[in-house]
Protein backbone atom coordinates (compact mmCIF):
# COMPACT_ATOMS: atom_id res chain seq x y z
CA UNK A 1 0.00 0.00 0.00
CA UNK A 2 1.15 3.49 -1.00
CA UNK A 3 2.27 5.73 1.73
CA UNK A 4 0.14 8.14 0.97
CA UNK A 5 1.77 11.04 2.95
CA UNK A 6 4.76 10.54 0.85
CA UNK A 7 3.00 10.60 -2.28
CA UNK A 8 1.92 13.87 -1.65
CA UNK A 9 4.79 15.17 -0.76
CA UNK A 10 6.38 14.01 -4.10
CA UNK A 11 3.26 15.36 -6.11
CA UNK A 12 3.88 18.86 -3.88
CA UNK A 13 7.72 18.71 -5.60
CA UNK A 14 6.17 18.15 -8.48
CA UNK A 15 4.02 21.41 -8.65
CA UNK A 16 7.18 23.36 -7.40
CA UNK A 17 9.27 22.25 -10.17
CA UNK A 18 6.03 23.35 -12.56
CA UNK A 19 5.86 26.74 -11.26
CA UNK A 20 9.30 26.98 -11.90
CA UNK A 21 8.23 27.18 -15.50
CA UNK A 22 5.64 29.67 -15.33
CA UNK A 23 6.46 32.17 -18.19
CA UNK A 24 8.82 29.56 -19.91
CA UNK A 25 6.31 26.47 -21.26
CA UNK A 26 3.60 29.41 -23.37
CA UNK A 27 1.83 27.80 -24.87
CA UNK A 28 1.81 24.70 -23.25
CA UNK A 29 1.25 23.80 -19.95
CA UNK A 30 3.78 24.19 -17.00
CA UNK A 31 4.69 20.49 -15.94
CA UNK A 32 6.91 19.11 -13.14
CA UNK A 33 7.61 15.44 -12.67
CA UNK A 34 9.62 13.43 -9.61
CA UNK A 35 10.80 10.00 -10.47
CA UNK A 36 11.36 7.74 -7.38
CA UNK A 37 13.44 4.46 -7.59
CA UNK A 38 11.52 1.23 -6.49
CA UNK A 39 12.54 1.97 -2.51
CA UNK A 40 10.81 5.64 -2.73
CA UNK A 41 14.00 7.90 -3.01
CA UNK A 42 13.90 10.83 -5.74
CA UNK A 43 16.68 9.97 -8.56
CA UNK A 44 15.31 12.26 -11.25
CA UNK A 45 13.45 15.56 -11.37
CA UNK A 46 12.18 17.23 -14.45
CA UNK A 47 10.75 20.67 -15.69
CA UNK A 48 9.17 21.67 -18.97
CA UNK A 49 10.21 24.70 -21.06
CA UNK A 50 8.87 24.85 -24.72
CA UNK A 51 12.22 25.92 -25.78
CA UNK A 52 14.29 23.08 -23.79
CA UNK A 53 11.88 20.38 -26.09
CA UNK A 54 11.82 17.84 -23.91
CA UNK A 55 8.47 17.15 -21.84
CA UNK A 56 9.23 17.28 -17.98
CA UNK A 57 8.79 13.63 -17.99
CA UNK A 58 11.64 12.88 -20.04
CA UNK A 59 14.14 15.32 -18.46
CA UNK A 60 13.43 12.94 -14.89
CA UNK A 61 13.92 9.83 -16.63
CA UNK A 62 17.77 10.98 -17.98
CA UNK A 63 18.45 12.22 -14.96
CA UNK A 64 17.21 8.73 -13.12
CA UNK A 65 18.36 6.54 -16.09
CA UNK A 66 18.66 2.79 -15.01
CA UNK A 67 17.45 3.75 -11.30
CA UNK A 68 13.70 4.49 -12.89
CA UNK A 69 13.00 0.50 -13.32
CA UNK A 70 10.38 -0.35 -11.03
CA UNK A 71 10.03 3.28 -9.57
CA UNK A 72 7.08 6.03 -9.31
CA UNK A 73 6.67 9.44 -11.87
CA UNK A 74 5.30 12.01 -9.57
CA UNK A 75 3.58 14.55 -11.96
CA UNK A 76 1.16 16.97 -12.02
CA UNK A 77 -0.47 16.36 -15.63
CA UNK A 78 -1.47 13.53 -17.39
CA UNK A 79 1.81 12.47 -19.50
CA UNK A 80 0.72 12.73 -23.17
CA UNK A 81 0.70 9.48 -25.77
CA UNK A 82 0.42 10.79 -28.87
CA UNK A 83 3.90 12.32 -31.42
CA UNK A 84 3.50 15.66 -31.51
CA UNK A 85 6.56 18.07 -31.65
CA UNK A 86 7.54 15.52 -29.00
CA UNK A 87 7.11 12.09 -29.04
CA UNK A 88 4.52 10.25 -26.81
CA UNK A 89 5.76 10.60 -23.34
CA UNK A 90 4.31 7.63 -21.95
CA UNK A 91 6.37 5.42 -24.60
CA UNK A 92 9.42 6.35 -22.87
CA UNK A 93 7.99 5.81 -19.40
CA UNK A 94 6.77 2.21 -20.67
CA UNK A 95 10.20 1.64 -22.19
CA UNK A 96 11.98 2.80 -19.08
CA UNK A 97 10.36 -0.10 -16.76
CA UNK A 98 7.99 2.86 -14.85
CA UNK A 99 5.77 0.61 -12.10
CA UNK A 100 3.54 3.76 -11.12
CA UNK A 101 1.99 6.82 -12.36
CA UNK A 102 0.53 9.38 -10.14
CA UNK A 103 -0.93 12.46 -11.62
CA UNK A 104 -3.16 15.29 -10.14
CA UNK A 105 -5.01 15.13 -12.82
CA UNK A 106 -6.12 14.41 -16.60
CA UNK A 107 -5.14 16.52 -19.20
CA UNK A 108 -7.87 18.71 -20.29
CA UNK A 109 -6.13 18.87 -24.23
CA UNK A 110 -8.80 16.50 -26.48
CA UNK A 111 -5.68 15.17 -27.86
CA UNK A 112 -4.68 13.57 -24.82
CA UNK A 113 -8.02 13.32 -22.55
CA UNK A 114 -6.89 10.11 -20.73
CA UNK A 115 -5.39 8.41 -23.55
CA UNK A 116 -2.04 8.45 -21.77
CA UNK A 117 -3.42 7.56 -18.84
CA UNK A 118 -5.43 4.23 -20.78
CA UNK A 119 -1.71 3.59 -22.27
CA UNK A 120 0.12 3.23 -19.45
CA UNK A 121 -2.28 1.04 -17.59
CA UNK A 122 -2.34 -1.27 -20.78
CA UNK A 123 1.12 -1.48 -20.29
CA UNK A 124 0.60 -3.06 -16.57
CA UNK A 125 1.85 0.52 -14.98
CA UNK A 126 -0.21 1.19 -12.17
CA UNK A 127 -1.71 4.37 -11.88
CA UNK A 128 -3.30 6.32 -10.01
CA UNK A 129 -5.11 9.85 -11.09
CA UNK A 130 -6.81 13.10 -8.59
CA UNK A 131 -4.44 13.23 -5.90
CA UNK A 132 -3.91 17.46 -5.24
CA UNK A 133 -6.05 18.04 -8.34
CA UNK A 134 -7.62 20.78 -6.78
CA UNK A 135 -4.01 22.27 -6.20
CA UNK A 136 -2.67 21.54 -9.87
CA UNK A 137 -5.81 22.93 -11.47
CA UNK A 138 -5.63 26.02 -9.90
CA UNK A 139 -1.64 26.15 -10.70
CA UNK A 140 -2.57 25.28 -14.40
CA UNK A 141 -4.91 28.44 -14.91
CA UNK A 142 -5.50 29.91 -17.58
CA UNK A 143 -4.40 26.72 -19.64
CA UNK A 144 -6.75 24.46 -17.91
CA UNK A 145 -9.58 26.31 -18.55
CA UNK A 146 -9.12 26.27 -22.46
CA UNK A 147 -9.38 22.95 -23.77
CA UNK A 148 -9.03 23.75 -27.49
CA UNK A 149 -6.15 21.72 -28.99
CA UNK A 150 -4.42 25.27 -30.27
CA UNK A 151 -3.48 25.96 -27.15
CA UNK A 152 -1.13 22.52 -27.06
CA UNK A 153 0.24 23.54 -31.01
CA UNK A 154 3.53 22.87 -29.71
CA UNK A 155 3.59 19.58 -27.76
Amino acid sequence: MPDYSTDEQHLHRALELARESIGLASPNPYVGAVITDSRGGVVGTGTYTYAGVKHAEILALEAAGAKARGGTLYINLEPHAYQGRTPPCTDALIAAGIHRVVASMPDPNPKVSGRGLEKLRAAGVHVEVGRLEEQARHHGEPWVGDVRGEVYAGS
